[in-house]
């Protein structure tokens, strides 16, 4: 077995930090747009997206009559594209990969499923949810629970953006029975992060706190760093909820780290939200305003207007607090504007 081989079969088992070994020790020569693009799903897996589109962007361009291959590399961009908030490079790779998937004949669900994740990117919700019901029903004909409960979870997000609670939890519990009978660990973990979320700000305090315990437990002996930062975030917003103050900012410093280092600048955001938030109640206004202004530029064009709402009503909460009565009200006009205009029900989550 060469590094190239050795370096697939340690993807296939979720070693990413290993995999990344062997296709380093591998010849750069060797299968030149294979090697690029497996180095590109260990910086994946390892929650390096911007590091990842690199090397895809290289092995595209290393790639030689292997179309199938080239379509493999599309689908690695539209989801570290997707990831990284940047959707126009996520729509329009979607839309390619999805072109590209019909002339070949392969890779047709998985093209469907990056198409479905890129409407609900830029909020063409109905449109999604229509999509992702009818792969939902493809995977389970095939006995795909893999599949099966990245739809759910997928669905899960979209009712949680409409405000449909009941069946986002619904969607994201059978996730998580989809993926244990997959025995998809991974994507257990994703359906427990979803379904803490959404159990969050629906006010379910202790019932999203157990389940950020156990993704974070099913996560620690991972490669997935961007896990790891999701649970740091996920568990601190809770925490602020339950009014653990310093337990919480001692959790988002510790996300602060591992989303800088991951260069996740649309979640980094939600993390200095967090802080903002905390400052606030300890009546730091202050150091709330900085990191405000910090979270509004890290939403800002990367598709995260749910966050950029939240910054936006925490601004006119706090001008208020300072006595800025006109300028609060300025600034909550504004951010009911484009909560409206986004199709949100931001304004409506005074638990969050």
């Amino acid at each position: 077995m060469n590094n190239i081989e050795k370096a697939e079969e340690l993807l296939n088992n979720g070693d990413f930090a290993k995999a990344l070994s062997a296709i380093r020790k591998s010849k750069p020569d060797e299968d030149k747009g294979r090697r690029l693009f497996l180095k590109g799903e260990a910086l994946r897996g390892l929650g390096l997206f911007g590091e990842a589109l690199k090397e895809y962007g290289f092995a595209r361009r290393a790639i030689r009559g292997n179309a199938e291959l080239e379509l493999e590399t599309r689908l690695s961009e539209v989801r570290c594209n997707r990831a990284l908030g940047n959707d126009k490079a996520a729509v329009e790779g979607a839309r390619e990969s999805a072109a590209l998937s019909r002339k070949l004949g392969v890779y047709t669900e998985e093209a469907e499923l990056e198409w479905a994740l890129a409407l609900r990117l830029v909020g063409k919700l109905p449109e999604a949810a229509r999509l992702l019901e009818k792969l939902l029903k493809t995977f389970k004909k095939a006995g795909d629970w893999s599949g099966a409960a990245f739809a759910l979870w997928a669905l899960g997000g979209l009712y949680r953006a409409q405000g449909r609670y009941e069946a986002g939890i619904n969607s994201f519990e059978e996730s998580l029975k989809a993926a244990k009978k997959g025995k998809d660990e991974a994507a257990a973990g994703y359906a427990l992060f979803g379904l803490g979320g959404i159990l969050r700000v629906a006010g379910f305090m202790g019932r999203a706190l157990d389940c950020y315990v156990r993704a974070r437990k099913l996560f620690s002996t991972t490669d997935d760093a961007f896990a790891k930062a999701y649970a740091e975030c996920g568990t601190s917003n809770v925490l602020r909820q339950l009014g653990r103050l310093e337990d919480s900012y001692a959790g988002y410093i510790r996300a602060h780290k591992l989303y800088s280092g991951l260069s996740d600048w649309a979640d980094l955001g939600f993390v200095e939200w967090g802080m903002g938030e905390i400052k606030k109640k300890n009546g730091d206004f202050i150091s709330a305003l900085a990191h405000y202004r910090k979270a509004a530029g890290l939403f800002k064009g990367r598709s995260e207007p749910r966050g950029e709402a939240l910054t936006q009503l925490s601004l006119a909460t706090l001008y208020y607090l300072r006595g800025e009565t006109a300028k609060a009200e300025r600034q909550h006009d504004r951010a009911l504007k484009f909560i409206r205009s986004h199709g949100l029900h931001t304004h409506l989550e005074t638990f969050t």
